[in-house]
């Protein structure tokens, strides 16, 4: 073939290529818009499915089933000092020493004996661990699992985190045999529901009973990203912060973080707080806070092996952070609408009387232009809130 065919057919491979490219960028639809509707469609199957919902409800047998393995000693051992211990407290705590238990520190001489529980069948009423997705969810509940030696629960079922020790995760959220049940509440169906009653369909379903689990919504959509891409632990491309998509997608969730977060400060009645910035650099103060809340005794050497395991088994590699410490990954537009709902939300605490968010420890927060943070003057009392 002559030196002119090769170069023409190269031409032609090469124009047929970004044909391609340009048809599928046409007809693919957005990713993260995708998987919102998937997970969409799979919790409403969970909640409504005659299938499924009765999986849900022999749970015992999953839980217990989990490893294949039967109870250890050790577990038994742990169960034995976990109800001394409640017994001492007098929390009126009962655990169902018939369930399986986890056992967190298995190789630690000064954590191993303690375990974690269920508690007795509707021994204890409902309440939310409510939390906008990347807001770390996950590792507040090992934190509350380890601390106060009783499973949480949760309205979905993720048997990646039920395999790592999670056994709650399988159990129906009235069962009454957890602490608190995780929930996104309308956040994972991608968009607010458009009237009030339908915003406080979950809250109700609580009776107004939880913890709001608020982390800066900028590093929040960051994880929840990372999370829709790479799941607990990996990572969304780089490619996938910048550009148009990136900064819709940024500013609908960020719409959908202020929305969920406020509709619980106005709406709920026996709730707190929880800020996670907060929980990170003085994490035995706030799961004080949240045992006492919960109404459940206080072990403070079981609050310092929490500490001396304080990760838990799910954590992202910090790789990524280093790279947004040199690239801010949101443009003027989104700090704008991002500034702004932290500013209501932070309006609304401020009259529920509620602690307020960090600003001060929030990355990102009033970074217009790429500057340095800046301390800006509170919002007005008389500040409207947000639509609800």
């Amino acid at each position: 073939m002559s030196p002119f065919l090769k170069m023409m057919q190269l031409f032609l491979m090469m124009t047929a290529t970004v044909l391609g490219m340009l048809m599928l960028l046409l007809v693919t639809p957005d990713i993260e818009d995708s998987m919102l509707r998937a997970v969409r469609r799979y919790n409403r199957r969970i909640h409504t499915d005659p299938v499924v919902q009765p999986v849900r409800e022999s749970a015992e047998a999953v839980v217990d089933k989990v490893d294949g393995m039967p109870v250890e000693p050790a577990e038994a051992t742990a169960v034995l000092k976990d109800q001394e211990m409640l017994r001492k407290a007098q929390s009126g705590l009962k655990l169902d020493v018939h369930r399986r238990t986890f056992i967190p520190w298995p190789n630690s001489v000064e954590c191993g004996h303690y375990g974690v529980h269920f508690v007795e069948k509707k021994s204890l009423p409902m309440a939310a661990l409510v939390s906008f997705p990347g807001s770390g969810n996950t590792w507040v509940r090992y934190l509350m699992e380890t601390s106060s030696g009783v499973f949480t629960g949760s309205v979905y079922t993720d048997r990646q985190i039920l395999t790592r020790g999670f056994y709650g995760e399988v159990m129906p959220p009235d069962c009454g045999c957890t602490s608190v049940q995780k929930t996104h509440g309308f956040a994972l169906a991608g968009m607010v529901p458009p009237t009030a009653e339908q915003k406080r369909a979950e809250l109700t379903l609580f009776k107004g009973r939880g913890v709001l689990l608020l982390r800066n919504p900028y590093e929040a959509i960051i994880s929840y990203r990372n999370y829709l891409y790479g799941g607990h632990t990996g990572f969304a491309p780089y490619d996938s912060f910048r550009g148009p998509e990136w900064e819709q997608f940024a500013i609908r969730l960020t719409e959908i973080w202020r929305e969920l977060a406020a509709t619980w400060i106005v709406y709920s009645r026996d709730a707190m707080v929880l800020h996670y910035e907060l929980m990170k650099n003085e994490p035995i103060t706030h799961l004080k806070g949240i045992l006492h809340f919960l109404k459940f005794p206080v072990d403070n050497q079981r609050l310092m092996c929490v500490v001396s395991h304080i990760d838990g088994p799910f954590r992202r590699p910090s790789t990524q952070q280093l790279m947004f410490e040199i690239k801010d990954p949101y443009p003027d537009k989104v700090h704008h609408v991002l500034d702004a709902a932290i500013d209501q939300v932070n309006a609304l605490l401020r009259q529920k009387g509620w602690q307020q968010m960090p600003t001060h420890l929030y990355k990102f927060y009033r970074r217009v232009g790429g500057g340095s943070n800046v301390t800006t003057a509170p919002n007005s009392p008389n500040e409207p809130p947000p639509a609800l």
